[in-house]
């Protein structure tokens, strides 16, 4: 069904705008992706805008969770059945023509390079034997890695996958409740050089952490047990040079969502108490870090609050960031320097298409 969302478009196009300015906004064949939710019926929905003519084609996605842009469409799981799907510009859904579950399949986890040309994935099945695979977005090459678990109670996961098809996952992952996904021994594997790597201060605490999207910088946070606060240990991997930067003041036990800037020298993640529901003592609290490894400093950019953000990626020449609402689900944008917070979308962003030749 394809409508004027008149009030999607306004503030989407702030979104478009905050993210990939105008110049990039008015690209024909460019398609803005938003993810909302009905308020009445709670079903999920994938808005494909074009903001050229502010029209939004919208595509219901019935119990969807775990929506990725790949290629041209938007990836996603249905909760229940756990049946993969794609959801296409066109309006319409499928089932996803070469990331399957399988009948013995207890687990899928998958990760886009920051293009959005290839998707890697990890099936886990009730055995508990992970293996790993990865494909162009259309599913040409589609290749099975020679990266696998024998069961032990650990599960390959996904951290990133680069442009270059460079694969960095977690040779031993714990499946667990925190609010984060923890990396407890990062690899890496060159699809294309068919070589794996080992990455500097490996296996470490089951901690976060990610890459830059040319995978040439490496960040971890470290703590005690891996549990907070937590230092930021970074490399530069052709040299190995590597940097620390101490942990903030801030008593927080959990920690994740880590994100890097292009260059490595920023990052952000959030962090959470840790305590709170389970015990029954009061709702849980999270914050948001941001680490300078220039100035080395770590300083908390958003005080604590029951609102969880997730840090998306750092824009505007590095001076604010993009956070996705997770217990307040919408667009944000952060100025760093003021530390002022604004609400851009009611949708999430997604991230942007595109459908032309």
């Amino acid at each position: 069904m394809r409508n004027g969302f008149w009030r999607l478009c306004a503030l989407g196009l702030a979104a478009v705008l905050l993210v990939a300015g105008q110049a990039r906004a008015q690209e024909p064949g460019r398609v803005e992706v938003f993810l909302g939710q009905d308020a009445d019926t709670g079903i999920a929905r994938v808005y494909f805008m074009d903001p050229l003519s502010g029209l939004s084609t919208l595509v219901a996605a019935e119990n969807g969770q775990y929506f990725t842009l790949v290629g041209d469409y938007v990836l996603y799981e249905k909760a229940g059945t756990g049946a993969v799907m794609r959801a296409n510009a066109s309006g319409t859904l499928e089932p996803h023509p070469f990331i399957r579950r399988l009948v013995d399949t207890r687990a899928l986890y998958w990760v886009t390079s920051p293009d959005g040309a290839a998707v890697a994935w990890v099936r886990v099945n009730t055995a508990g034997i992970s293996e790993a695979y990865v494909a162009w977005a259309d599913g040409s090459d589609l290749r099975q890695l020679p990266i696998s678990t024998p069961g032990s109670g650990l599960d390959l996961f996904p951290l990133a996958l680069t442009n270059d098809r460079t694969f960095f996952y977690d040779a031993a992952h714990t499946p667990g409740n925190t609010p984060y996904d923890q990396f407890a021994h990062v690899a890496a594997y060159s699809v294309e050089q068919e070589t794996f790597f080992t990455l500097p201060g490996e296996p470490n605490c089951p901690c976060g952490a990610a890459i830059t999207p040319d995978g040439r910088f490496f960040a971890r946070l470290e703590g005690a047990q891996g549990q907070g606060p937590f230092v930021l240990h970074a490399w530069d991997l052709p040299t190995e040079a590597d940097i620390r930067i101490p942990a903030p003041a801030l008593s927080y036990r959990i920690g994740g969502d880590l994100v890097l800037n292009d260059t490595g020298r920023l990052a952000a993640y959030s962090v959470a108490a840790g305590v709170g529901p389970e015990a029954g003592i009061m709702p849980e609290q999270y914050a948001l870090v941001v680490v300078d490894a220039a100035a080395g400093r770590q300083v908390v950019a958003l005080a604590p609050d029951t609102t969880r953000y997730r840090p998306v990626a750092f824009i505007d020449d590095d001076s604010a960031l993009l956070l996705a609402g997770v217990s307040a689900p919408g667009t944000y944008k952060l100025d760093l320097t003021s530390t002022n917070l604004w609400r851009v979308s009611d949708e999430t962003y997604l991230g942007a298409i595109s459908t032309g030749p």
